[in-house]
């Protein structure tokens, strides 16, 4: 094991401390300044904390509320790996930022385990993401993706960024072949960005 470099003693010069005290002082400060210099030389770079956004409450007043809210939790997870090691810490960090009736429900399954009843999905993150799914999700998201998708139409002064990232939320929850979101994507575009001779698809939807 290697020794950690220690920094020397520095003792007094009577000479010099009592002739000239403000060159003693200064000549110690640099010494002393080097020897913390040369102790943190090698050392790996201490990485800043990452700023974590708070989590919106989830109380079910939208229904597109429940994707956003369960994408936050994923990157709070992301964020501190080390306080959610498991499924249980990830469930019950979840579950203090529910209110109203998702609070309600989540009090009836709590309240059901003191009689001995309980629930795997208080448990599996997985199976509490279903479950919140089934009760509290859009009740057909693929039908309500595809007809965003049907009616997502860029207008020519938006930036083509914003309609690509909205056009790949929705393709990403159907199962449509490529030729037909490429016929999609392009149907989507102004007129003066489509081109008749062009048949490939987009770089972004290709897998």
């Amino acid at each position: 094991m290697s020794s950690q470099p220690v920094a020397p003693i520095i003792k007094s010069n009577s000479f010099i401390s009592q002739s000239n005290p403000s060159v003693y002082l200064l000549s110690t400060n640099i010494v002393n300044a080097l020897c913390h210099l040369s102790n943190t030389l090698g050392q790996p770079p201490v990485a800043p904390p990452v700023k974590v956004h708070v989590l919106d409450v989830f109380d079910r007043t939208d229904l597109h509320q429940l994707h956003r809210f369960l994408f936050q939790c994923r990157l709070y997870f992301h964020s501190r790996p080390t306080l959610f090691k498991s499924d249980f810490d990830k469930i019950n960090f979840a579950m203090n930022y529910v209110s109203g009736m998702v609070q309600d429900w989540l009090q009836v399954a709590l309240e059901q385990e003191d009689q001995d009843i309980h629930y795997i999905w208080l448990y599996s993150w997985s199976s509490f993401v279903k479950e919140m799914h089934t009760y509290f999700g859009i009740p057909d998201i693929t039908a309500e993706a595809a007809y965003s998708l049907d009616h997502l139409h860029m207008n020519p002064d938006d930036q083509i960024a914003i309609y690509n990232v909205a056009f790949l939320q929705y393709s990403a929850q159907l199962q449509w072949t490529e030729s037909a979101l490429c016929h999609r994507y392009y149907s989507g575009l102004p007129d003066v960005m489509r081109s008749p001779k062009r048949k490939e698809s987009p770089a972004h939807l290709k897998t």
